[in-house]
């Protein structure tokens, strides 16, 4: 038995080690499968759109066109590539411009079930030259590979040194997110700093400003297939950072820059540390602001992209990515977030810096999954909790600022309300911070006159002059100007598509004048935006000026100026709105039963084009005996009003009134409309057509 053990023992060993011998020549025969080099020189010398173009000797492709152009070039060989022996792809390359992008790398496998994005496009970032790329397990052919340029990108230049499908039984694959830098620390041990200034002083010193909307992140960062690492700028639709660029701006007349800050999807662990190779474009920007001599405002994060489903839930699933909502719920790690964000900032700019750097501390912070928000109730008791709440991080934000010590314990903060609407710093609800530093903080305010709910106002109206220009004022001075506290629109103007530039431009000479006020102390911020059917005041490509009229109306009107328009500007400009009397407002009949349907009157309809008072004459069909009508809008706070329960609206024919509903008796109801009346609605928005068992034909605005 012993000597059968003893036998046995050794041909156990035997097979061991003969398996070993087995896997190890499996092994060595994986790994010395010869690569399969991609032929470079089978890239056509320009794709069919001649959008890309590329020149062998140097291995260079170019690519120009529109921005919106598909730019793409390839190697398609005949019969397609089989990859049954190659588990990766790997292409080494270089970005030969600072202020070029990366490109797209489409693997092209021969499955029409595999999503184009999802499955065959990887991002190659231009701060890295290699990338390893799995291929995808149980694919055996690649139809070619695709080489495209970053997304709405007008132009740019790659070098493509190589591509080659490998065997690899360890491959290393290629982390975009990747970064063993250091953190970024300003080294400066002391710098200079007017201590001599004065919040009220010192705001007067800023002029009107242009955002600078450049490290604020796509929300197609979270709901996009491909990583763009921190190549980001492409979903903006807007070149990388420079310091021509800001040249540019200063050269026109603006003295301030701000810096929406959004580190979001750049963390690298659970403790949101922010990669440096963003935390170094900040403080470039910074840098060449400086150097330019303008003031620059760094701002604390948004949260804007909270209310995006996938942002959500690549917060929930992805290290990468955090966010904050202003909400008992989410407080703790809201806080977290916000703490480590700014001591990344604070660390990164202190003492290489002056009072030509501000900071501030959120950008627009809401709590972005309550019914109110943009439009918060002083008497709701989930927005009371969060008033307290963002004072509550308001205070810590300054309290990190001040601890961090050298000149960020004297600098100039800038503190934001609630969505940072006016009604929300002037509310006492909203309170300063607690400073170890006397008049150096400063209430933020993002006013856009014609942006009442909801949204865009098309014509400048006296109601729209005194709801958001003067009304606003009135509390600020109350608030903060009557008390030697100078108050900050770090974000103003009019979306230049969605707002003819005459109305814009009316609006705003109103609104500078209260700027410029002599016994305010008070400044501007252009709001610009990568987003070209918003806000677009220059090409960022070409750096070329739109709309200069309006531009120049802000630059003078902080001098207490008015820009002199020509008269063929005028002429052209000016808006004529033809009249509404006697016209039918629906486009079709509308149908009202069982509480279901209704019409929605644009305010618009009404500005200009009608009698100051008016009736409003319906033509209907009873469906019922219960034929009711109800007619109501929102308030520009949001508020439902009923519109016969105003005190001049009258019922004047074709029913009788049950509280704010009309009991329908009549084929014709006629209902009078005060100005003010329909100011409101006009204002608000749109005036809403409600009711049940009734067919409505037609609605005129009768004299």
């Amino acid at each position: 038995m012993k000597n059968t053990i003893q036998k046995w023992g050794g041909y156990r060993k035997f097979l061991i080690s003969a398996l070993l011998v087995l896997i190890s020549s499996v092994s060595v025969f994986a790994q010395n499968v010869k690569p399969y080099t991609v032929d470079l020189n089978s890239i056509p010398a320009t794709n069919g759109e001649r959008t890309v173009t590329y020149n062998r000797a140097s291995k260079t492709i170019t690519f120009k066109g529109n921005a919106q152009d598909w730019k793409g070039t390839g190697i398609y060989p005949s019969g397609g590539i089989i990859i049954s022996n190659y588990n990766v792809a790997r292409v080494k390359y270089s970005v030969p411009n600072e202020e070029d992008y990366g490109f797209i790398l489409v693997l092209d496998y021969n499955d029409d079930t595999l999503d184009w994005e999802k499955d065959k496009c990887t991002y190659c970032p231009s701060y890295l030259n290699e990338m390893v790329i799995p291929l995808k397990s149980g694919q055996k052919k690649l139809n070619g590979i695709g080489i495209g340029a970053a997304w709405n990108v007008p132009s740019g230049k790659i070098v493509i040194e190589s591509i080659t499908l490998e065997k690899d039984a360890n491959p290393k694959l290629t982390d975009v997110r990747a970064n063993d830098e250091s953190p970024i620390i300003d080294a400066a041990a002391n710098g200079s700093f007017d201590d001599s200034l004065i919040a009220w002083d010192f705001v007067k010193k800023l002029g009107v400003g242009l955002q600078y909307e450049v490290l604020f992140n796509s929300i197609c960062s979270a709901d996009c297939a491909l990583d763009f690492g921190t190549d980001y700028f492409c979903t903006l639709e807007r070149p990388k950072p420079s310091k021509k660029e800001i040249h540019f701006i200063k050269e026109k007349g603006f003295k301030t820059l701000r810096v929406q800050f959004n580190p979001n999807p750049h963390m690298l662990d659970k403790n949101y540390t922010i990669d440096p190779r963003f935390m170094r474009e900040l403080k470039q920007i910074v840098d060449w602001c400086i150097e330019e001599d303008m003031y620059v405002i760094v701002c604390g994060p948004a949260n804007d992209f909270m209310s995006d489903e996938a942002w959500v839930k690549k917060v929930a699933e992805d290290i990468h990515y955090a966010g904050y909502t202003i909400s008992q719920e989410s407080k703790k790690q809201s806080k977290a977030f916000i703490q480590a964000v700014w001591k990344q900032i604070v660390a990164a700019l202190n003492n290489s810096y002056d009072e030509h750097l501000i900071f501030e501390t959120l950008n627009e912070p809401t709590d972005r999954f309550h019914e109110h928000t943009f439009q918060e109730k002083t008497n709701c008791a989930v927005c009371k909790k969060d008033f307290a709440l963002l004072n509550e991080f308001n205070q810590m934000i300054v309290d990190t600022i001040r601890a961090s010590g050298g000149n960020n314990a004297k600098r100039f903060i800038m503190v934001e309300g609630l969505g940072g609407g006016c009604a929300n710093v002037t509310t006492n609800l909203f309170k300063l911070p607690k400073d170890k530093v006397k008049n150096r903080l400063i209430p933020a305010v993002h006013n856009y006159p014609m942006s009442l709910p909801p949204w865009h106002r098309t014509y400048y109206t006296e109601t729209i002059k005194k709801y958001n220009i003067t009304d606003c004022f009135a509390d600020l001075d109350k608030a903060f100007f009557s008390k030697k506290i100078p108050v900050y629109f770090s974000e103003t103007g009019h979306g230049n598509k969605a707002v003819p530039i005459m109305e814009a431009i009316n609006c705003m000479k109103d609104f500078m004048a209260e700027v410029s006020n002599p016994k305010r102390s008070c400044a501007i911020l252009l709001h610009d935006s990568h987003n070209k059917e918003t806000f677009y005041f220059y090409d960022k490509w070409k750096l070329q000026w739109f709309d200069t009229e309006y531009i120049n109306t802000l630059l003078y009107g902080i001098e207490g100026k008015e820009f002199p328009l020509s008269a063929d500007f005028i002429k052209k400009n000016e808006v004529n709105v033809p009249s509404i009397v006697g016209k039918n407002l629906l486009k079709a009949p509308v149908e009202l039963r069982d509480g279901e349907g209704g019409a929605g009157l644009k305010g618009d309809l009404f500005v200009r084009s009608r009698p100051e008072n008016y009736k409003l004459e319906f033509e209907v069909e009873k469906l019922s005996s219960k034929a009711e009508i109800y007619l109501a809008y929102n308030d520009y706070k949001g508020n439902w009003t009923e519109v016969m329960t105003r005190n001049k609206v009258k019922l004047l024919k074709g029913g009788s009134l049950d509280g704010a509903m009309i009991k329908v008796k009549d084929n014709t109801v006629v209902v009078s409309i005060d100005n003010a009346t329909s100011c409101e609605f006009e204002t608000a928005g749109e005036l809403y057509v409600l009711g049940q068992d009734v067919l409505i034909k037609s609605i005129k605005v009768m004299e």
